[in-house]
């Protein structure tokens, strides 16, 4: 079974959080997460998020900490997804790569289909986003 190290940005402001919905042509397509990706070789978790979010959203993050880990096993794979805690500190906000892009308060999440994993995070720390909000 292939283990994937995978981080997603929790990114805060005015109340809310930002979700990104996944390109129609990838795994989950269509579903929203938390923007993120796999961290590369040599690159530690908070290395990762920022290149990540500067490459598909135009950002530069701040992280202020990691919040939580959670361990999703897919069918072909197990995803070990690192959230962090972020606030966005430079830059404009671009879809560069997911279909839609949305600021949403922690009572909008159930109107959103996330993919397994955020959806697991989010299940196992349903007070977490209530929260960060404050």
């Amino acid at each position: 079974m292939n283990w994937l190290e995978v981080t997603a940005a929790v990114i805060r402001q005015n109340g809310k959080v930002l979700i990104c919905q996944r390109p129609r042509s990838k795994s989950c397509g269509l579903l929203w997460e938390f923007p993120g990706g796999k961290i590369e070789m040599g690159e530690t978790g908070e290395q990762c998020i920022v290149r990540e979010c500067q490459e598909e959203l135009g950002i530069t993050l701040n992280v202020e900490r990691k919040l939580t880990d959670i361990i999703y096993d897919a069918p072909d794979y197990t995803i070990h997804l690192h959230f962090y805690l972020c606030n966005m500190i430079a830059g404009t906000l671009e879809k560069k790569e997911h279909n839609a892009i949305a600021w949403i308060t922690p009572d909008e999440i159930a109107q959103y289909e996330f993919c397994p994993a955020d959806k697991k995070m989010l299940q196992l720390e349903h007070n977490l986003l209530y929260t960060l909000s404050e």
